[in-house]
């Protein structure tokens, strides 16, 4: 079991080792995101599965299958390990991302009724009072997608569909979800290579998949300009305007 223990940490030390190169070199994630996203989480789940499970042939090898981790050695080993359990599910809710405060400020604006809803393409969508250019989709059951008016008066109608079709993507798709676990990732080992490129391209895989999603329901040409006027500043925006051209 040592042999097969070293074999699965050496696996998933390559794994974590090769699979971001691959995926954040590779020019086929741009056009298909939501392939690059399954392929990232199978990558840290074969890397973290194939860890632990090689780490526990190496410890328990040896042993007697009846009590592989030795609990009848000692009275207090079951309660070492069990302590060390809790210690291990303490440190992954310590790192877990939480939702921002402007998350909490949007679904208080929503929930209080605080900001007014208009229907726009099927979709409840709450509108701010804002001189500047926001949208946004907050996960949650009180949550929703937000647009200031500073964006929807700078916004054809077919532009502002767009946009909202982006943020509902967001929400069906579960890209918060995503988000959060590759962040989480990269908080919990950020020696780990790999662990900040999973995070920084999961942030920019999901607007990818979110703008495909938009452009199959209002069309390439309206999300494209949409997203010029929304964020064409800045170095994503002028990314994803170039891959809905």
């Amino acid at each position: 079991m040592v042999v097969a223990g070293v074999v699965l940490i050496a696996l998933a030390l390559v794994i974590v080792v090769v699979a971001p190169r691959v995926l954040t070199r590779s020019a086929w994630t741009i056009d298909h995101p939501r392939t690059a996203l399954v392929s990232w989480s199978v990558a840290v789940l074969l890397g973290v599965v194939g860890f632990v499970v090689g780490i526990t042939l190496v410890v328990v090898a040896d042993r007697p299958l009846t009590d592989p981790f030795g609990l009848g050695e000692s009275p207090t080993h079951g309660f070492d390990i069990g302590v060390a359990l809790l210690a291990v599910l303490a440190f992954v809710v310590a790192v877990r991302v939480r939702p921002g405060p402007e998350h909490e400020a949007v679904r208080e604006a929503m929930r209080s009724g605080a900001a007014p809803h208009r229907q726009i393409d099927g979709t409840t969508v709450a509108l701010v009072e804002a001189d500047h250019a926001l949208a946004c989709a907050v996960p949650g059951r009180s949550g929703g997608v937000l647009v200031s008016t500073g964006l929807a008066d700078l916004l054809r109608t077919d532009e502002l569909e767009a946009v909202v079709a982006h943020e509902r993507a967001h929400l069906t798709q579960r890209h918060a979800v995503a988000v959060a676990v590759a962040e989480s990732i990269e908080r919990a080992v950020p020696w780990v290579p790999g662990a900040r490129a999973m995070a920084r391209s999961t942030r920019v895989l999901v607007e990818f998949a979110a703008d495909d999603a938009a452009a199959r329901r209002v069309g390439r040409d309206a999300l494209r300009r949409a997203v010029l006027v929304a964020d064409g500043t800045s170095a994503l925006g002028a990314v994803r305007a170039s891959r809905l051209s």
